[in-house]
């Protein structure tokens, strides 16, 4: 199911958050942070990985952010076996079973129902330009796409293909932005961990559509926050400890075989995004 969505020719800009993963404090932060831009989207994947997934589900659905469904949420929502994350290698495997088991257990229903009903891919109008927001790729939910391996012919095609301007994803989990003559592709990152940058910190994305531009550009925004009371939920509900060692030490201590060569060195993935000068937000 695809959304479409017009944002107001008059909008300058809007902000783009991927895979919560029940980091209900990375959550309240972005919240925070964001609260001057009216609108605000979430790519998929609330739960996971963190604790209290019924936490994060009630500040994202008492917000005004507008989510799409990611491969954790379907699984969830329609009590499937599996996240459908995607992952190879058996340790991965052995540690998506345990967030998923864990996750899938302490949702509520009406969260379920919820999430059942979110749209897959959402299309954004905005002055003329069309966008693509999903979760994997706009053609599966689980996709990865790894900077290091997408080349720019690759992303003009897709742009042509779904004569957009840009398309937005989350599911790799690694912030990045590759420009092309068509438009570009920008992964948003995610919230529910670290970057694998040795920091704490995680992110999000901007999209800024300048009067007289003819598309928007997209822009990386580090974000920081206070993990220590996620880190201290995860040990009293019993979740394995590498999942705190990560949060705390900013590096993927599990699920992290999935990386190619280059995406697995720690490295600062937020240093293309330039800080802007202070624009009014509308």
């Amino acid at each position: 199911m695809k959304a479409v969505i017009e944002i107001p020719d008059a909008s300058t800009v809007i902000a783009l958050c991927g895979g919560p993963y029940s980091n209900f404090a990375a959550v309240e932060a972005f919240l925070v942070e964001t609260a001057g831009i009216p609108h605000r989207f979430c790519l998929g994947d609330l739960g996971g990985f963190g604790p209290h997934p019924d936490r994060t589900l009630d500040l994202v659905r008492a917000s005004d952010l507008v989510c799409l469904k990611g491969n954790y949420d379907h699984a969830v929502g329609f009590d499937e076996r599996d996240c459908g994350c995607g992952y190879l290698d058996p340790r991965d495997r052995e540690f998506a079973q345990i967030s998923y088991d864990y996750t899938a257990a302490h949702t509520r229903a009406d969260h379920k129902a919820w999430l059942r009903a979110l749209p897959d891919t959402i299309e954004l109008r905005w002055r003329g330009a069309k966008l693509v927001l999903c979760h994997g790729s706009p053609e599966h939910v689980s996709e990865f796409v790894w900077e290091s391996e997408a080349d720019d012919a690759t992303i003009e095609a897709r742009l042509d293909r779904l004569a957009v301007a840009g398309i937005c994803a989350t599911h790799s989990g690694l912030p990045w932005i590759r420009a092309v003559a068509r438009g570009f592709w920008c992964n948003v990152g995610v919230l529910g961990r670290p970057a694998h940058d040795g920091t704490p910190r995680v992110g999000y994305a901007l999209l800024r559509f300048d009067p007289g531009a003819s598309a928007p550009i997209p822009e990386l925004v580090p974000l920081d926050y206070d993990p220590a009371p996620v880190v201290a939920a995860m040990h009293a509900e019993g979740l394995p400890h590498e999942f705190a060692q990560s949060l705390e030490q900013g590096i993927w201590t599990t699920c992290a075989a999935i990386l190619p060569p280059l995406e697995r060195t720690v490295a600062d993935r937020y240093t293309r995004a330039t800080p802007s000068p202070p624009r009014p937000l509308r």
